[in-house]
């Protein structure tokens, strides 16, 4: 059934129940049905900084742009209109709304989840659409939005070309899918990689990667023969995205300590609590495993952890990046790097055992960068319309169904969100002039011989006056 014969079903069977004015539009093609607006998310959708978009009743749009939500001054004319519009969602994937179906869920392979619900399911209909940018997401993008400094970058594009296992970590929408896709794009082309996605959020086109979606496998048999096929054909990187503890189990099964290249992402707030959470997975799948033993596979299937946060204005980051070194007989986990009072990254003055490694293969980074006093360096210039307001990234990703946003007039007018952008980046330089100015005043002070600066001290003095 075509879709307009779909949406005339539709016409039909609601035509007692809604007023003239109130049916679906005609549609003279299904290419014209596919361009038609989204009503009053149509041109919300268009703003490539958008995250998601809940829809609760006529009258309440929530976005949530850049980890902030916000409610939007757009509404729908009624309930009758947004029920349409969901109904219309899912009439062109072929599903059917009504009182006995009032639930849909569709994952979209060009980014875009949608989960809708009509009544009695929910009080009024509500609609939720998650966008995934992430294949959009280079090393190079996260230096220009500030989540990792230049040195970060270089060890991140070293990560794809030695054989490491790593943990990426963090809470949900902090940067750990965003980070893989990254990753993935950084795989030398002479390396075989294999990227796993269980939730559906990110594709690889380059020739040496081959996806695989076990979103759409629900036979745990099955996943294991395709995962048993996969880690024994040895791919030089295998990356997983995946909330699945099913398929986390039987990964680290798999590798047992002799694989090498697995990057894994996991949802967790620290290093600690993803090695509880893991070695929780792995005793509820055996019964004969004790805690310590678990925590002692953990450990030594992974060589690395990357922690992912958000800052206090919502700015994802790295936070730090870990190494795990068994030789250590009171901490095995020590940090590489992490990030100081500024939300900036600070080496810890370790030498890991992965350098050895960057050395072997003969890639250009030098061992200064570990050192306590070296000073990160960040992107500079960053193009606000080019990185922040871009008008048609989204449109590939939501082309199913939407049309383009019409540009402004005067190109000079700033969007509120953009002014709000700039006063985060010039907050950021002040704080980088105030730490600079204070290590000039407390190198100036220690060579005079007087007395030593301390942040602690100044920061317990705040505190007291407070």
């Amino acid at each position: 059934m075509s879709l307009k014969d779909r949406l005339n079903t539709v016409q039909k069977q609601q035509i007692k129940e809604t007023k003239k004015e109130e049916q679906p539009k005609y549609y003279k093609t299904e290419q014209e049905a596919q361009l038609d607006t989204l009503g009053a998310i149509d041109t919300l959708l268009a703003n490539d900084d958008l995250n998601s978009i809940f829809v609760s009743g006529a009258k309440n749009i929530y976005l949530e742009r850049r980890e902030k939500t916000t409610k939007s001054t757009s509404t729908f004319r009624d309930n009758v209109q947004l029920e349409n519009l969901i109904k219309k969602i899912a009439q062109n994937e072929g599903v059917e709304l009504d009182e006995q179906a009032p639930f849909f869920k569709f994952n979209y392979k060009t980014g875009v989840n949608v989960l809708a619900t009509l009544p009695p399911l929910s009080n009024v209909a509500s609609l939720f659409i998650k966008c995934y940018k992430d294949k959009h997401a280079t090393i190079q993008t996260l230096q220009i939005e500030h989540s990792i400094s230049k040195e970060i970058a270089l060890i991140l594009e070293a990560f794809c070309a030695i054989k490491k296992n790593i943990l990426i970590i963090g809470s949900k929408n902090t940067l750990k899918t965003t980070l893989l896709s990254a990753l993935a794009k950084k795989i030398p082309t002479n390396n075989r990689a294999i990227i796993i996605d269980s939730e559906n959020e990110f594709k690889i086109t380059s020739q040496n990667c081959t996806n695989y979606d076990f979103s759409k496998i629900d036979n745990p048999k099955t996943m294991d023969l395709i995962l048993s096929s996969i880690v024994n054909s040895n791919p030089d990187k295998l990356l997983i995205n995946t909330e699945n503890e099913d398929l986390i189990n039987k990964t680290i099964e798999k590798i047992n300590s002799q694989y090498k290249g697995l990057i894994l992402t996991l949802c967790a707030n620290n290093s600690d609590e993803a090695i509880k959470k893991l070695s929780q997975i792995l005793m509820n799948n055996s019964n004969n495993l004790a805690l310590h033993e678990a925590k002692a596979i953990i450990l030594s299937n992974f060589d690395i952890i990357i922690e992912a946060q958000k800052d206090e204005l919502g700015r994802r980051k790295i936070s730090s990046i870990k190494e795990i070194n068994l030789s250590k007989e009171d901490e095995f986990i020590q940090d590489i790097f992490t990030l100081d009072y500024l939300k900036q990254h600070k080496s810890q003055g370790i030498t890991p055992l992965f350098y050895e490694d960057i050395k072997n293969n003969s890639l250009p980074i030098g061992d200064n960068i570990f050192n306590i006093e070296y000073k990160h360096t960040y992107h500079k210039g960053i193009d606000i319309d080019a990185q922040f307001a871009k008008k048609g990234t989204n449109i590939d990703i939501l082309k199913k169904f939407k049309k383009d946003l019409p540009t402004p007039n005067d190109e000079n007018i700033e969007t509120e969100e953009q002014q709000e952008i700039k006063k985060e980046i010039d907050e950021e330089e002040l704080m980088q002039k105030a730490q600079e100015k204070f290590d000039e005043l407390k190198k100036n002070a220690q060579m005079q011989g007087d007395f030593e600066i301390k942040l602690e001290d100044i920061q317990e003095s705040q505190n007291e006056q407070v």
